[in-house]
């Protein structure tokens, strides 16, 4: 019979997991031998929100990642990063170390126990799909079974707890796993079908908007596959940038509501029909909610509901109607006059660098074999006019938006893609908190080439009408200097001329790079002032 840990690390490492990021403790000891003795390969962080967000960044491109933490201290030090992947939509399997089941029968006051040796567990029912402990040995296989089925149908997070003397019991395997959480109903999937190619023969300027559960179901291909046959312009929102290869002619950029590029919002909201796929109807992906959609000509599918116009279609799985859609043989073919190419709002600065020159030498730099991550504040914004090349990948937390992603966020997504140049676009409040993570960045032989946008304060909190607060300025150092303690390459960079010869050098290096541009705390992202100005009017009533 099989033994429980090497039994799911087994089945992970089928499903495409080779690696494991998390911190040992003593209740994860045991766990941890189990891996160690497995396929995939232990990744020690320093601390367990940079574990939680290289697992959520590595889940994002390989479609299932994996996180092995230890209890109490260890598992709620890691909640917050669980939450944005819950947010996200990123199938996330977290599996904690605790207390052995005899051991709490003997003793009720263990070490980084909280309330109850459960509250660990239903902390993590509140940031996950499916939540439980694997206290018997007769169920494990199920609950393994069903935990991985939930984190792939819906893309979000799974917890198991496993008590360290479970670790190697002996389980039989069910002889056939449960049935798959939702299945497509045929019938359902047909009606769908006839009325959204209806829409689409009655409509006179259809638009693809592509979110963020196109690239979580690798659905890319798919998606450029339909939008050739369709002949109709594609946008994403922030969260689904990259899904559309963005050098397509049918791409127009972003669609962000009024803080987006007012072509693409008058091209989008002027649409009548919207395939809205895979799209998140959130505050920063729509403008602060300035978007202006017409339910009536919306098809919107995502992997929690399919509703065409005013009407829901349950029991149908995102990723069977995509493919039913791209498949049909009757889609209409348009010649859009709407489509043009994406026209990012910058221009070179000759002298001294600003936000507009840092992202439009990063739109020259950037190539096919370039993943890119960011994190929070105008690093974020600033992605509505950096223009990913064919096949890049950009990871973004814009929806949940913690602070700190970046760094962890690009050290697992260089291993989980480890052929392609990984660059980090982080503003100086985010790098402080996760920063030194780079210390695992080098320890691996990993080389990000992080571009940290150094102006002393929360810029973006700055845009939103508090210049003159003090709590929105933050202390600076040489982030070039710590590069060079860290075991890194560090360049200051005052110039574009600075910038380029940086980038160039930072591309050939054998070791991570930080770029540290000075910027002034004013000059911020074209998106993050034309939303600093939306914000100002909404609170001006």
């Amino acid at each position: 019979m099989p033994q429980l840990a090497p039994h799911i690390f087994n089945i992970l490492n089928q499903h495409g997991v080779e690696h494991a990021f998390g911190i040992p403790g003593d209740f994860a000891l045991t766990l941890y031998d189990a891996l160690t003795e497995s396929k995939i390969t232990p990744i020690v962080m320093t601390h367990e929100p940079c574990v939680g967000f290289a697992a959520d960044a590595y889940s994002r491109i390989r479609g299932l990642g994996l996180a092995v933490v230890t209890y109490g201290v260890g598992g709620l030090n890691m909640v917050n990063a669980v939450a944005g992947a819950y947010a996200e939509k990123s199938p996330l399997v977290i599996l904690s170390g605790s207390p052995g089941i005899k051991e709490r029968r003997k003793h009720n006051l263990l070490h980084h126990k909280v309330k109850t040796f459960d509250t660990q567990r239903r902390v993590y029912e509140e940031v996950t799909v499916y939540a439980t402990a694997i206290t018997n040995a007769e169920t494990a296989d199920r609950k393994i079974h069903r935990a991985i089925d939930y984190a792939l149908t819906f893309k979000r997070p799974v917890y198991l707890e496993i008590p360290r003397d479970m670790v190697y019991a002996e389980m039989p395997e069910i002889e056939h796993p449960p049935p798959p959480i939702k299945r497509t109903d045929a019938d359902t999937l047909t009606e769908a079908l006839t009325e959204t190619l209806s829409m689409l023969h009655q409509a006179k300027s259809p638009v693809i908007i592509a979110c963020v559960e196109v690239h979580r179901f690798g659905l890319q291909q798919q998606l450029l596959e339909l939008a050739e046959k369709l002949g109709v312009p594609v946008c994403s929102t922030m969260l689904g940038k990259s899904a559309f290869p963005e050098a397509h002619p049918q791409y127009i950029g972003i669609y962000n509501g009024e803080a987006g590029d007012p072509n693409v919002q008058k091209i989008v909201e002027e649409s009548d029909c919207l395939l809205m796929l895979g799209v998140f109807m959130t505050d920063i992906n729509l403008g602060m909610f300035t978007a202006h959609l017409n339910q009536n000509f919306t098809i919107y599918a995502t992997s929690e509901r399919i509703a065409i116009k005013h009407h829901e279609y349950p029991h149908i799985r995102f990723e069977d109607f995509i493919t039913a859609l791209v498949k049909s043989p009757n889609l209409p073919h348009f010649n859009s006059p709407n489509i043009y190419t994406m026209k990012p709002r910058l221009e070179p600065s000759p002298d001294e660098i600003s936000m507009g020159g840092l992202l439009y030498e990063l739109n020259q730099f950037i190539d096919s074999n370039t993943l890119l991550v960011t994190d929070v504040g105008d690093a974020l914004f600033a992605g509505d006019d950096i223009q990913t090349k064919q096949g890049t990948s950009y990871l973004s937390p814009a929806f949940y938006a913690s602070m700190g992603f970046g760094i962890p966020g690009v050290i697992g997504a260089q291993l989980a893609e480890p052929l392609r140049r990984a660059v980090a676009l982080v503003g100086d409040g985010a790098f402080q908190m996760t920063g030194m993570e780079l210390l695992t960045a080098k320890r691996l032989g990993i080389k990000p080439i992080v571009i940290i946008i150094n102006n002393g304060s929360y810029a973006s909190l700055r845009a939103m009408g508090h210049q003159q607060a003090a709590y929105v300025n933050i202390p600076t150092i040489d982030y070039a200097q710590l590069a060079q303690v860290l075991g890194g390459g560090g360049f200051v960079i005052h110039t574009d001329t600075e910038l380029q010869q940086a980038l160039h050098t930072a591309k050939d290096s054998e070791t991570f790079s930080i770029l540290d541009v000075r910027i002034s705390p004013d000059d911020v992202s074209p998106a993050l002032q034309r939303l600093s100005t939306l914000f100002t009017k909404t609170l001006k009533g």
